[in-house]
């Protein structure tokens, strides 16, 4: 329960950062995506089940607010969360390298997915246009915040598994 209460929290809490604070600063052109981050970071850390409910509530969190249909956004995150999910049982969680760049990867993945669906299929040919102005500032922002979001989150984990067995001990 606490688990669960943790990550409504989390969701909704990078969904209000990413899409007021972070989209309006005047410091960075790009936005780096949170939502992709925890999809990710969970994904990896918890497993393929875990990473895909994330990245389903997430997506569908992204569908309601800015999607013209229910499913576009939440697609792309389950997806990127089942991935993430399977790769995190073969890499160590612990070392920052593997999940930088499965990072990077998602995030390079999910900007691909939206310019061949929200750009490519209309007609908009510029992909050197978008690679240029949109996917590298994010990726680099995304990847910037992954190196401090990671070891954090990787913290909180370790710390709700504590919480989970020590309740879990109260009842046997």
């Amino acid at each position: 329960m606490k688990r669960l209460l943790f990550y409504i929290v989390l969701i909704l809490l990078a969904f209000l950062i990413q899409n007021n604070i972070l989209a309006v600063s005047p410091l960075i052109d790009a936005t780096p995506n949170l939502l992709l981050i925890i999809t990710f970071c969970f994904g990896f850390i918890r497993g393929k089940k875990e990473g895909m409910l994330l990245g389903f509530f997430c997506g569908l969190l992204m569908d309601i607010c800015y999607g013209e249909s229910i499913g576009y956004y939440a697609l792309i995150y389950l997806i990127i969360g089942y991935v993430n999910g399977t790769l995190g049982q073969l890499f160590y969680t612990e070392f920052l390298n593997m999940p930088l760049l499965l990072c990077i990867l998602s995030d390079l993945i999910y900007n691909l997915y939206i310019y061949v669906f929200g750009f490519l299929l209309y007609g908009r040919l510029n992909l050197s246009v978008y690679v240029a102005n949109v996917i590298l500032p994010e990726v680099v922002y995304t990847a910037i915040l992954t190196l401090v979001l990671y070891k954090l989150f990787l913290k909180l984990n370790t710390r709700l598994e504590e919480l989970e067995k020590r309740s879990a001990k109260r009842f046997v």
